[in-house]
């Protein structure tokens, strides 16, 4: 009995665990018009609702960090946004708020800038 009992915990553990999993994409930019940006996903499987926020990230691969070491692969997340429409393999995001705020020589970067990767992750 208590094997029975602990094969059932195990397995809704895990069903409620793989409920939580996020979900994302990965894609292109290739618009930018104020806090409106869209990107062009290499793979359309799944798309965010309207009312899920989105956590931003950039792709950081080949640049330089802070300490000059080139940096080989990552993510930088960079804002939270919400999933405002689709058509075809083009999705379309607003910013709601900037996450990340780096300053280089009193100059803000930005980090939303046409062709840059940029990876969209949700719940």
């Amino acid at each position: 009995m208590k094997k029975a009992a602990s094969i059932l915990l195990f397995v809704l553990f895990f069903v409620s665990f793989e409920t939580q999993a996020q979900k994302s994409c990965t894609g292109v930019i290739n618009s930018v018009k104020g806090k409106i940006f869209t990107i062009t996903s290499e793979d359309v499987k799944d798309i965010p609702s309207k009312t899920d926020t989105c956590s931003v990230s950039k792709d950081i691969s080949g640049t330089k960090n802070p300490f000059g070491i080139m940096v080989q692969s990552g993510w930088l997340g960079v804002a939270d946004a919400m999933f405002v429409s689709q058509k075809g393999n083009t999705l379309t995001f607003k910013i709601t708020k900037e996450t990340s705020s780096i300053v280089i020589n009193g100059k803000k970067t930005v980090h939303f800038v046409n062709g840059k990767k940029m990876k969209i992750e949700w719940k």
